[in-house]
Order: C-alpha cells, then sequence, then structure tokens
C-alpha cells in the first residue's frame, strides 16, 4: 500500500549572524596600555637597577660587592628586579595620582552635568558608560508616574545602559543625543548607552468629554454643547493577537510622543488632548456658517444631529490617511441656546402652530358650510316632493272634494317629515352642527304645536234625554 507523503512546508530560516573572526578590540585601551609598558621600560632603563647586587644583598649580605656583581642570577630574576624595584616603582606615583585625579574630575563633571544627588551615584553613572553593559537592576517604568521616576533616576533621565520595563497596553520611545532612537513594545529591552525613554504612549481606547462648549451662530448667537469623544492609536492594519491585544503602528506611536504642546499657562498638553480640540474647532466652524432655524427648525431633529456628527467626523478626519488618531465613537448633545432664545423661539413656533391650526379650522368650516348649503337644498327639493306627495294623497282620500283644513294637517305633516330627514342629513354629515340641529328641533317643536292646534274640536254625541 502506498503511503501518502503529505507535502512539506518550506521551513522559515532566520538570517544567521556570522560572528567575527576576531573579537572586538578596544584600541584606546590598548594604545593606553601599550604606554604604560613603554613607560615603565623608560623608567626602568632611568633607574639602572644592578639587579646582581639587589639579589645579593637579600641571599648573601656578608658578600663584598665586587664579588656580588660576579654571580650569577637567573636572567627572569634580575628582570622582575629591575622592573619591580622601588626606585622603579616610584615613577608610577604620578600616573595613578594623575589616574585617580581624573577619574574624580570625572566624576564631578557627571553630578554637575547631570545634576546627580550624590558622588556615589554619578561614580555608578561614569562605571556603567564606562563598561556600556546594564547592570543586574530593572527599572519598571509607570506610565502614570514616569514623569517623577525620570526626574529621580539619572539612569531614565540621561540614558543607560539600563534594563527597563514598558509596562502592558503602552509603548515608549526611546532617544539618543535628542534624537529618536526607536519604538518599544510592552515588555523588557536594554537601553544603549545614552539612550533614555522620551515618552510613553497609551494604547488602550481614551475618551474625552467636554462641557459647555460656547458657539456663535450666523447671526451671533450663542450657542452650547457637550462633546464625548472615543478614539486611539492607529493600529496601522497590524492583527490583534494574545501578545499583542492593542497593535500599534510605530510611526503612530512616534507622532502622538511628539504631539504635545505647552499652553499659555505653562501646562503640557499630550497627544490625547488634541482630538477633542479638533472636533470643538470643527463643530464651531460648522455651526457659525449656519443660522440658528437651520439647526434648530429642522423637519427631523434626530436626522439633523446626525448629519451633524457624521460632517464633524468627515472633517476631522476623512481625507487624512497619515493621522495617527483612529476615532471610535463620537457624541455631540443637542445644540442649546440661551434661555431668552429658547423662549422666543417657543413663542414663535406656538404662535405659527396656533395660525396653522386656525387656517385647518378656517378650512374645515368652509367645508362644513359648503356641505350645509348641499343639504338644504337638498331638503327644500325633499320639501317640495313632501307637500306634493302629501296633496295627492289627501286628494285620494278625499276624493273630488279636498278640504282646505285636512291640506293643510297633510302640508303640516311633510313639513315636520322633510326636517326630520334635514336632521338626519346633518347628523350623518358630521362636524359643528349641533347649533343647526338645535334650531331644527325647535321649528319642529313648533310646527308639532301648530298642527296639535289645528286639529277639529270633538264632536259631541247627541242626547235624548238632554233638554237641549
Amino acid at each position: 500500500m502506498a503511503s501518502q507523503t503529505q507535502p512539506r512546508r518550506p521551513s522559515r530560516r532566520l538570517p544567521v549572524r556570522l560572528k567575527a573572526p576576531w573579537p572586538a578590540i578596544n584600541w584606546p585601551w590598548v594604545a593606553l596600555l601599550a604606554l604604560f609598558i613603554g613607560y615603565w621600560f623608560f623608567a626602568s632603563n632611568l633607574e639602572r637597577i644592578d639587579a646582581n647586587q639587589v639579589l645579593a644583598r637579600i641571599f648573601v649580605p656578608n658578600l663584598p660587592s665586587s664579588q656580588a656583581a660576579t654571580i650569577p642570577f637567573s636572567p627572569l630574576a634580575t628582570w622582575l628586579v629591575e622592573l619591580f624595584h622601588p626606585r622603579v616603582l616610584r615613577h608610577f606615583i604620578p600616573v595613578f595620582a594623575g589616574w585617580w585625579l581624573a577619574v574624580q574630575a570625572a566624576i564631578s563633571l557627571m553630578q554637575v552635568l547631570y545634576n546627580c544627588p550624590d558622588r556615589r551615584t554619578a561614580a555608578e553613572f561614569l562605571r556603567r558608560q564606562r563598561r556600556d553593559r546594564p547592570g543586574s537592576d530593572l527599572y519598571v517604568i509607570s506610565a502614570k508616574n514616569f514623569d517623577e521616576e525620570r526626574a529621580s533616576s539619572i539612569l531614565l533621565g540621561v540614558g543607560g545602559p539600563v534594563t527597563v520595563q514598558i509596562p502592558p497596553r503602552h509603548a515608549a520611545v526611546t532617544e539618543r543625543n535628542g534624537r529618536k532612537q526607536r519604538v518599544l513594545p510592552p515588555g523588557i529591552h536594554n537601553l544603549g548607552r545614552f539612550e533614555y525613554v522620551h515618552s510613553i504612549v497609551d494604547l488602550q481606547p481614551q475618551e474625552k468629554t467636554a462641557t459647555d462648549i460656547m458657539m456663535l451662530t450666523k447671526e451671533g448667537i450663542p450657542l452650547r454643547a457637550d462633546i464625548s469623544l472615543t478614539f486611539r492609536i492607529d493600529p496601522g492594519g497590524s492583527p490583534v493577537t494574545h501578545e499583542q491585544p492593542f497593535p500599534f503602528s510605530v510611526e503612530a506611536v512616534q507622532r502622538a510622543a511628539y504631539a504635545g504642546t505647552v499652553g499659555p499657562g505653562g501646562k503640557a498638553s499630550t497627544w490625547s488632548d488634541a482630538p477633542l480640540g479638533k472636533v470643538a474647532g470643527a463643530l464651531s466652524n460648522m455651526v457659525s456658517n449656519d443660522s440658528l432655524d437651520d439647526l434648530l427648525a429642522a423637519e427631523s431633529p434626530r436626522d439633523a444631529h446626525h448629519l451633524i456628527t457624521q460632517a464633524v467626523m468627515r472633517q476631522v478626519w476623512a481625507g487624512k490617511p497619515d493621522d495617527y488618531i483612529k476615532p471610535l465613537r463620537m457624541t455631540i448633545s443637542r445644540l442649546t441656546p440661551p434661555l431668552e432664545v429658547s423662549r422666543q423661539y417657543t413663542e414663535y413656533w406656538l404662535a405659527r402652530q396656533r395660525k396653522e391650526d386656525m387656517v385647518a379650522r378656517a378650512n374645515g368650516t368652509a367645508q362644513l358650510v359648503r356641505e350645509a348649503e348641499t343639504a338644504r337644498a337638498a331638503a327644500e327639493l325633499s320639501m317640495v316632493q313632501a307637500v306634493s306627495e302629501g296633496i295627492r294623497s289627501a286628494q285620494q282620500d278625499s276624493g273630488s272634494t279636498l278640504s282646505g283644513y285636512l291640506l293643510v294637517l297633510r302640508l303640516m305633516e311633510a313639513l315636520r317629515q322633510m326636517f326630520h330627514y334635514s336632521a338626519d342629513s346633518l347628523e350623518d354629515l358630521g362636524g359643528d352642527t349641533d347649533k343647526l340641529l338645535n334650531e331644527i328641533e325647535a321649528v319642529d317643536e313648533r310646527l308639532s304645536k301648530v298642527q296639535d292646534q289645528m286639529k277639529l274640536p270633538a264632536q259631541q254625541k247627541f242626547r235624548p234625554s238632554s233638554p237641549d
């Protein structure tokens, strides 16, 4: 059975740094050592020490000097005696004294130049600079108290070699000799000689608010608003990982580190204070180009407020791909005019609303009058028809002889039917017809009374027993 071989993934080889064939040589120290050895031989030759006599005086003290010169000693012993004789070594007293004085002068210079608290700190700083190696101590940088720590520590204020730990969710920008050096992510890092941390940049989302921002409309009317802005450092397209939950762009961090300014009162502002000022300026500029009616008398206040927010967002950040700030959320409160302006604006709105209500009511009343006239004409036609129908019915009941009294009764009955029909028609129309209905009911009552009065009196029956 043939075994299926999986394709091998191409191995990702890391670049290998070749070691130098020779270790790094500190040439100044080599030259100094050569000068020291040369000076030593020069002092030995200058003193011309007789090593045989010195050794004979030590080992055979009773031997005369003439005989001591003939004693053969080891060349190594005689060479060591000639080099380490006190008359030769005394020539190094000025050298060592000068060396010690030079070191003390360098320590004093370090203490004065870098404002060290004592000579011990200056000596430790000088020792680190000479060795160019960080010590065993670790400086944990605090984002909140970084300025105080840098002012109290010479290794953080002037520079390394030193080992520092950048706090989580922060990035650091280092400098050397007043020039930016590199950007350090969170973690432990070794700073080189005279490399110091310039600033700490927070990578977490920042939320800034400003209340009662004063703005002027096109007519000069003051308005107030509250602004809330949430933003962060531009991630630069880097993905979010477990090791780096807050990715960042190196250029964005560098720009944020140097974005601080000093206000007129001497108060320094950081990079996180600038975006809110830009939003407030854009909103003020937008308000100054519109009138109060355009800002407050919109058909849909919610849509108008959304359009203002989007317009400010575009004006501040649109078309600026190199900006180091990425906005996340922005909230602008309702534009609030002064109390007097709000009262006048409310009165104007109420007056305009009353005018619209009166116009609508007048239009409804005119329609009702037209419908009432139509109903009146229909009622008159019905009255004529009812009268004609009453007369025709009376003629059919009475035959050829039509009594005037009966004709009047039929006419009154037809009028009452006409009024009932008019009242029913007005009730079906609806509207403000109560007064007209009351008048119709009053006329109907009067017709009923007149009809009752026109009825014939009751016929008296004949009584035979009556004397009349």
